[in-house]
């Protein structure tokens, strides 16, 4: 009887520890219930935790769902699940070996890893979310509406453009007559000495006025629709 009591007892605790094992096992979760358990517990979206991490919400989302081979490569898995471990606020030096134990990688595949290293895929500096397409527009527009607005203050504020290209002042010339030549903006009214001087399509112009003998002044005066007004004054010496 003593015997068979022990043997009862024994196979009594074979049943507990199996019991136990699968009670264990089945509660245990693995690294992407963990993420996406923790992520959800701080009531955070994908596209949330993508813009705070900058890692893409695909791989988020593969590491989430243990779809490891979604993933581009160990340097940048690593790096993306460091980020979002941080991000989430969780044990890193737990969660990255069960990555590894999860992936299947022993010690010799981190030493080849050190010796052959993986290709890295470039990935993007600028992923484009909702959020960063909004605030572009928003400062494309507020350039475009600042320019207009330096644009037309300097149209109201700016006198027109004149160039008096000849003669040149204080010129001597032993003639009665000379062509004053020059150029100014187009849509303006030009005046010398008073007189409205005709101008092309371009804004050039080209006048003949009279010489007295000794020194003549004249005033070549340009008027905006704005009324702001430049001024060049060609002075000339007449000896004839």
């Amino acid at each position: 009887m003593g015997l068979s009591l022990f043997f009862d007892n024994e196979l009594n605790l074979e049943r507990n520890l199996s019991d136990f094992k699968r009670r264990k096992i089945s509660f245990e979760k693995n690294l992407g219930e963990i993420l996406k358990s923790a992520r959800k517990k701080k009531e955070i979206t994908l596209d949330q935790a993508e813009e705070e991490t900058k890692v893409r919400v695909k791989y988020l989302k593969a590491l989430e769902e243990g779809r490891y081979e979604a993933l581009p490569g160990n340097v940048y898995a690593l790096g993306f699940l460091s980020k979002y471990v941080d991000f989430l606020e969780l044990n890193k030096e737990d969660l990255m070996r069960r990555f590894r134990l999860e992936r299947g990688e022993s010690q010799y595949d981190d030493f080849h890893s050190k010796l052959m290293p993986e290709r890295r895929i470039k990935e993007p500096l600028l992923y484009l979310t909702p959020k960063v397409v909004v605030v572009v527009s928003v400062i494309l527009v507020l350039a475009g509406l600042l320019g207009y607005i330096i644009y037309s203050v300097r149209a109201f504020t700016t006198p027109p453009n004149l160039l008096v290209s000849s003669p040149s002042s204080e010129q001597v010339l032993t003639r009665s007559t000379v062509d004053i030549i020059g150029k100014t903006d187009e849509g303006v009214t030009l005046l010398i000495n008073d007189q409205t001087v005709l101008l092309d399509d371009r804004g050039n112009f080209t006048q003949q006025v009279k010489l007295n003998p000794g020194l003549n002044t004249f005033e070549v005066k340009a008027i905006s629709r704005l009324k702001k007004e430049k001024v060049v004054q060609v002075k000339i010496l007449a000896q004839f």
